[in-house]
């Protein structure tokens, strides 16, 4: 099992100087592309998907608000709530960072067949469900 918390962590180490270029941290991504999907989404559906703490949320959303990536508005519906949305250039940076990470993931599936790469998504979706399920 080491070797998929080394293969996440080479992933990660690859994956890190090319987000920093757009001053993103590690895991902002996985927020920013979320948003992409959901825009006026609210902050606990984004700390539910990316699973990390509303607090630790809120000090990444605060920064990426001051970037520019992100827009926060009261929610309508709930004056205590927030919606949040890309901006015109958060967008633009979601999907430059997810071609980064398409091509970073084909880098790291070199050589695979096509009948290997499904097989290793069934192993790692197993994989995480049975962490899930177990807590």
């Amino acid at each position: 099992m080491k070797l998929i918390y080394d293969a996440h962590l080479a992933f990660k180490k690859r994956m890190a100087p090319q987000l920093m270029t757009y001053g993103l941290r590690p895991g902002n991504q996985r927020i920013l592309a979320f948003l992409s999907n959901h825009p006026g989404c609210l902050q606990k559906d984004i700390a539910e998907y990316c699973d990390v703490d509303t607090s630790t949320l809120s000090t990444v959303l605060s920064r990426m608000e001051k970037k520019g990536f992100i827009e926060i508005k009261r929610f309508e519906k709930n004056k205590r709530s927030y919606s949040i949305y890309l901006t015109e250039n958060g967008q633009k940076i979601a999907d430059e960072a997810m071609t980064k990470l398409n091509a970073t993931s084909n880098t790291a599936l070199t050589g695979f067949s096509d009948k290997e790469i499904t097989e290793l998504n069934s192993y790692l979706s197993r994989i995480i469900e049975n962490l899930k399920s177990s807590t």
